[in-house]
């Protein structure tokens, strides 16, 4: 009998399915959100026995059920950060890489630490030996080591030859028989600070390495790419690109095969005309499947060294335990799991673009295939999954709605993401094929939308999604600090070079720019009547304007020089607040006098700002630093600067905060992708 190695469930409120309150930090009543699931090093494992999966996030590691697709546990919030996981061969223990350099061996069923190392470096790739006594790892100057599970000891550092390196590795795998470990890497070409100098001439394009975990000399080298081993660790395939061409930027489009012993190539497949994505082994090692970009799969056969069979429109290929060729095709709408051989779609997964479930499957689509056959044979007859709707985000910024009852907050991806505060669930998704910059809500409760990429500006009425109100282009190189005026018509664009351009989308209408900053513009921000826009600058001065000329009409006071990294107006417009590095400012809109300053330790620089409602208040968020585990935010009495309650949450930068209208809710933003929401009466 199999032991039971489900994991522990750290963390769950029954009552909360979804995980929306699970490990919640002081004070707080909600998170909305799982967290960034954009590390580098596949941060999506599937356990070895398909019934349950481990991903890495910002905020911890979140632990699924594969047949509902349901969090099951959440571990390792004290820090969160998680960079890279691998599962044990046998399912019994997890790995586990965190920003600080922090790496574990944990007990998947007890969620008991095996083993723990501080190490200096912060790996992004992290790889059990199939023995489990081992660990493959890359940290983020892209150095490959391997190293003792249970002392952290580097056994040995895996040879690159003479040149510099970066975090260019992406893949890393032991051999099934851990006799070899291979990895891809980019050996891109790199330059000094100052650009004048060339430190790494490697211009070979993405290398693939097979190493001895023993020595850490290369067995075998070559160009290419997305590799896999043979199950009897004999053969290695990979894709690589046409050697003819002379070009290392060439598509990997054709398929060699190696035998790793030997080291030498013995099938080279050219039948391919774009770019391979993937190739693996069927199980009994005789035969191989590729796909590439243009979902053309091919099913080659090993011993005649020759294609057996090509099929079109098909997506990622896995093999069962048993030999069935399966594709997972990813849709607009939905991913499909298809048995190849006999063209049968087994299941449909409905999704939503930018979906956290949209993003498992782009990184883990042997889930799909899992997720599609747990507990259902294999000629089981077509059936539709529920959708996956939970959006993964990007909070700045972050706005209460007037009624108080639905919090807006960006996608990832695309729209704007509307949050039911009293059911903690998402109400809707607002502009769903649109990329949104920033967004604002007028009083009226009416939403504006714009995007603002590179040299092109569009605005949209978020109910109206079709097409925009407004489209504007520069000549400059624009940046996303943006605001909109609080009188709904006007929209100003920060940008590199330091001009801060003015447009009144009501009327489609290029205004006079406003000119007088000379580098970089970090922030701006409207008055609350709109006559009046304040601005900071990487030139280190702070400047208000007049918007109707355009004309500045002063600069803010300042010890001396500095960078305004965020500013805010009181909703009564007599007070401006800002964030530098060190300290917060207040000073009397009308007058510019300072009225006072709070000093900031350096470790919590200060990003994000916002004004209570009522005006007596004001919070301020901080940027993360190397030594902090969780970020402050701190809540202040404008009247007097006194710090009336400090709030920690966040593992990362807080990057948007918002009072609800009734001055009862603080909802914080942060580089980890998820909101807070903090019960602010328990101060009164």
């Amino acid at each position: 009998m199999k032991p039971n190695r489900k994991p522990t469930p750290f963390n769950v409120v029954q009552r909360d399915p979804e995980g929306t309150t699970w490990a919640l930090p002081d004070g707080a009543i909600a998170r909305f959100g799982k967290g960034e699931h954009k590390t580098p090093g596949g941060d999506v494992r599937l356990s070895p026995d398909g019934t349950y999966f481990a991903t890495a996030t910002s905020i911890g590691l979140w632990w699924y059920d594969v047949s509902t697709m349901s969090p099951i546990a959440l571990w390792e919030t004290e820090r969160g950060g998680i960079n890279a996981i691998d599962f044990s061969s046998n399912g019994k223990n997890i790995s586990i890489a965190n920003w600080d350099g922090i790496l574990k061996v944990m007990d998947v069923q007890s969620g008991r630490t095996i083993s723990e190392i501080k190490k200096k470096d912060r790996y992004v790739r992290i790889v059990f030996s199939p023995d489990g006594n081992k660990w493959g790892v890359a940290d983020h100057r892209g150095l490959i080591q391997v190293l003792d599970a249970k002392t952290g000891q580097c056994l040995v550092q895996m040879d690159r030859g003479q040149h510099e390196q970066s975090n260019d590795v992406s893949q890393l795998e032991f051999s099934p028989d851990g006799q070899y470990i291979a990895g891809s890497v980019e050996n891109p070409e790199l330059y000094s600070v100052n650009k004048n100098k060339v430190i790494n001439p490697d211009t070979e394009g993405t290398q693939t390495y097979i190493w001895s975990p023993e020595t850490g000399m290369p067995l075998i080298r070559f160009a290419g790419r997305n590799f896999a081993f043979s199950p009897d660790s004999r053969l290695l395939a990979c894709a690589t690109p046409d050697e003819t061409a002379n070009d290392v930027d060439s598509v990997p489009c054709f398929i060699s095969v190696y035998d790793v012993a030997q080291g030498e190539r013995i099938a080279h497949f050219t039948e391919h005309r774009s770019w391979v994505h993937t190739v693996t082994f069927s199980p009994c090692g005789q035969f191989l499947a590729s796909c590439d970009v243009d979902k053309i799969l091919c099913l080659w056969d090993l011993p005649k060294g020759a294609l057996k069979k090509s099929y079109v429109d098909c997506g990622t290929p896995f093999y069962t335990q048993d030999g069935i060729l399966l594709t997972v095709m990813s849709r607009r709408e939905s991913i499909e799991v298809w048995d190849v051989e006999h063209r049968e779609k087994l299941q449909t997964i409905e999704r939503q673009f930018g979906s956290v479930g949209h993003k498992w499957f782009s990184k883990c689509p042997q889930l799909a295939v899992a997720h599609a056959l747990s507990d259902k044979p294999i000629k089981s007859t077509t059936q539709t999954f529920p959708t996956l709707r939970e959006p993964t985000l990007f909070p700045d910024p972050v706005l209460f709605l007037p009624d108080g009852q639905i919090l807006a907050s960006r996608s990832d991806t695309k729209g704007i993401v509307l949050w039911d505060v009293e059911s903690k669930q998402v109400r809707e998704t607002l502009l769903k094929d649109t990329h949104i910059t920033s967004f604002t809500v007028l009083p009226s409760g009416n939403m504006l939308a714009a995007n603002v990429q590179d040299q092109n500006v569009s605005v949209w009425r978020a109910e109206k999604p079709d097409e925009p109100i407004a489209e504007f282009t520069e000549q400059a190189r624009l940046v996303w600090h943006i605001a909109f005026a609080p009188t709904g018509d006007r929209l100003a664009v920060g940008s590199r070079e330091g001009t801060i351009y003015l447009y009144d989308f009501k009327r489609n209408e290029k205004l006079k720019p406003f000119i007088g900053h000379t580098d970089f513009i970090w922030s701006v921000c409207f008055s609350p009547d709109g006559k009046r826009l304040v601005s900071g600058s990487d030139d280190k001065i702070a400047r208000l304007w007049d918007v109707g000329s355009a004309a500045a009409i002063a600069t803010l006071p300042l010890d001396e020089p500095r960078t305004l990294m965020e500013i805010a107006f009181s909703p009564c417009g007599n007070v401006i607040a800002g964030g530098i590095f060190g300290e917060l400012r207040l000073w009397c809109a009308e007058t510019l006098t300072t009225l006072f300053t709070i000093p900031q330790p350096q470790t919590q620089k200060p990003y994000a700002l916002a004004f209570s409602p009522c005006g007596q208040y004001f919070a301020s968020g901080t940027w993360w630093q190397e030594g902090m585990e969780k970020m402050a935010i701190k809540l202040w009495e404008v009247a007097s600067g006194e710090n009336i309650a400090t709030f920690w949450g966040h593992p990362t930068d807080i990057q948007s905060l918002a009072f609800s209208p009734n001055s009862k809710l603080l909802a914080s933003g942060g580089f980890d992708r998820t909101i807070l929401l903090w019960d602010l009466e328990t101060l009164n």
